[in-house]
């Protein structure tokens, strides 16, 4: 019984610190809600992790395209093309070959305009989400998150929050 326990306890130790990597990337995709409207967010991303249970992670977001109407110009419609850079925190914690965390940061948008509308817009302010990954290998994870982008806002819609829900495939290199 105590050889069974030590084997597992040294696979989970071994499963650990490879979740850690020093340098890791991936890509993730989903489903994103802006402003009424779905589409199909899709991003990269790659970080490092500084200590066995915090890293930093930055990458870039296409949210989608959304639908907007100018009520100031004859109802002219169009749609905003949003697009985030992001750097933030990821603390974590490693259960096996599972990997819970959580991610705090701020991200740069911009909104470009097509159809009738002209013009673009963009601001910085802070993004969070939560998410989880399972080690397939010691260094491939899937997983799935939840990411929220604040203060997006438009020249042609309210200050609104964004949000996304993805799965997404992580490479740890070391």
């Amino acid at each position: 019984m105590k050889k069974t326990l030590l084997a597992l306890a040294l696979v989970g130790a071994s499963t650990s610190a490879f979740a850690d990597a020093w340098l890791y990337g991936g890509v993730s995709a989903g489903r994103a809600e802006y402003n009424g409207n779905s589409d199909t967010p899709m991003g990269f991303h790659v970080g490092t992790g500084i200590l066995p249970i915090i890293g930093i992670e930055g990458g870039y977001w296409k949210h989608g395209n959304y639908d907007m109407v100018d009520r100031n110009n004859n109802n002219a419609s169009g749609y905003a093309e949003l697009g985030s850079w992001y750097a933030a925190l990821k603390p974590s914690i490693d259960i096996g070959p599972i990997q819970l965390y959580a991610k705090g940061g701020l991200h740069y948008y911009n909104a470009d305009y097509k159809g009738s509308l002209t013009g673009s817009d963009s601001g910085t302010d802070i993004m969070y989400g939560v998410g989880a990954e399972y080690f397939v290998t010691d260094m491939l994870s899937i997983g799935a998150s939840w990411q929220r982008f604040n203060g997006v806002k438009t020249s042609f819609s309210d200050d609104k929050d964004l949000d996304s829900f993805t799965i997404n495939a992580t490479l740890h290199i070391f």
